[in-house]
């Protein structure tokens, strides 16, 4: 009687713990469910705060896969601020759970490490990743995923067709967008049909067809306001930017990446602080051919960056002079004359005999330093009885000295010689 009642109190003492350990783990997922909330909120730091808690939760609990999920989850979170000892930390710590309770890790495992990888420009072994994630979702019931199992799914099919397009495999990609889109659209799961049609916008930016990616992302703008969802409107944002450079609306696309700069100010957008710069220097290079610094007293051509004038400010000079000639005609192919130009960086009057083998030199001097062959001039070029930057030419002059204190400097005397 006596053996009987202590059995019945370890029962029920089992039952206890037991439910206790259900409890802590519905504690845990509902902490993990808020970080991806407070993620796509774009409060990027109290979701990593919520799924720091989580982790430690699980780990308190004994709680292998919760551990494992809250591990990858903060892995993420390092990721997208770039902190590169954090994530050390975190891959060694998640390797060894792995490597230790092999049946015990959850899918979602697979899928930050893939976007992890993603992020390292790792295509290949991100595409790996999420078959690997594919395959186990298949072996998980149906609650398992914090998302759901079937937006879970889609969701790595169309990381999976991005990993194609950053391979090259644009038609690859296309085909299972259209499968994806086939698939899931009737679901009307606003973030995966948001992001199958970003994807989609981005397949025709990269075959840079403006009219067809400007529906797609603007069915994507859509998706991801109507879903609320800040995060992946970032993207958005992104992708406008790239579209109106394509575009050649410099000037739009600037604007769109200062609008993103703002949004990302706060900590853990380093991710996206990266490719703002990134699209800020194709930006660069597609808005302009000839860019003239006169505070830095610096050219930066198509083919070069940073091209120091040291203190050679004749050269400038000539510079400024020859854009100023270039911008003000309508077809962009105006020039000075040797006696304009004479008159404008030196002033004075032109006279052959005084002036000619100082323009010469000094022009020779230029060319030497931005043409990438002297032989066949592609910025600077001669012009009936001068010269003239090349026809077309999209040039950029900023810091451009004013004429007062070019007067001033001349008549000091030392520079200009």
């Amino acid at each position: 009687m006596e053996k009987s009642k202590v059995q019945t109190r370890r029962n029920q003492s089992q039952a206890e713990r037991t439910e206790a350990q259900r409890a802590e783990s519905l504690s845990v997922r509902e902490l993990l469910r808020l970080g991806l909330v407070l993620a796509e909120k774009c409060a990027l730091e109290d979701a990593r705060r919520a799924f720091r808690e989580a982790f430690e939760r699980a780990r308190h609990a004994g709680d292998v896969s919760l551990t494992a999920e809250g591990i990858a989850r903060l892995l993420r979170m390092a990721s997208e601020s770039r902190d590169w000892a954090e994530i050390n930390v975190w891959e060694r710590e998640l390797k060894a759970l792995m490597a230790s309770f092999p049946s015990q890790i959850p899918s979602t495992v697979w899928y930050c490490q893939a976007v992890l990888s993603g992020q390292k420009e790792q295509w290949r072994q991100a595409q790996t990743h999420l078959l690997q994630y594919l395959r186990a979702l298949d072996h998980e019931p149906e609650s398992a995923p914090l998302l759901g199992k079937r937006e879970a799914t889609a969701r790595a099919w169309v990381m999976l067709a991005n990993t194609f397009a950053q391979r090259g495999h644009l038609r690859r990609a296309e085909r299972l967008l259209n499968w994806v889109r086939k698939e899931f659209e009737p679901d009307s799961l606003p973030s995966i049909n948001g992001l199958v049609y970003l994807q989609q916008g981005w397949l025709n930016l990269r075959r840079r067809d403006a009219q067809g990616a400007s529906g797609w992302i603007d069915k994507a703008h859509a998706a991801f306001l109507a879903g609320h969802n800040w995060y992946n409107h970032l993207f958005v944002l992104y992708a406008y930017a790239c579209l109106a450079r394509i575009q050649s609306d410099y000037p739009k696309a600037q604007w769109y990446l200062e609008l993103l700069e703002r949004a990302t100010e706060a900590p853990g957008f380093d991710f996206f602080r990266e490719q703002i710069q990134r699209e800020r220097s194709r930006l660069q290079q597609d808005a302009v051919d000839l860019h003239v610094d006169g505070r830095k007293l610096q050219v930066r051509t198509r083919e070069s960056h940073g091209i120091s004038l040291g203190k050679q400010y004749v050269l400038l000079h000539i510079l400024e002079a020859l854009s100023e000639a270039h911008q003000q005609s309508a077809d962009y192919e105006r020039g000075l004359s040797k006696s304009e130009l004479i008159e404008r960086v030196w002033g004075e009057r032109y006279r052959p005999l005084a002036h000619d083998n100082k323009l010469y030199y000094n022009i020779n001097r230029l060319r030497r330093l931005i043409e990438p062959d002297m032989k066949q001039p592609r910025y600077l070029l001669n012009w009936k009885e001068g010269y003239r930057l090349a026809p077309g030419l999209r040039v950029q002059v900023v810091g451009a000295n004013n004429p007062l204190k070019k007067k001033m400097d001349r008549r000091k005397g030392g520079e200009l010689s």
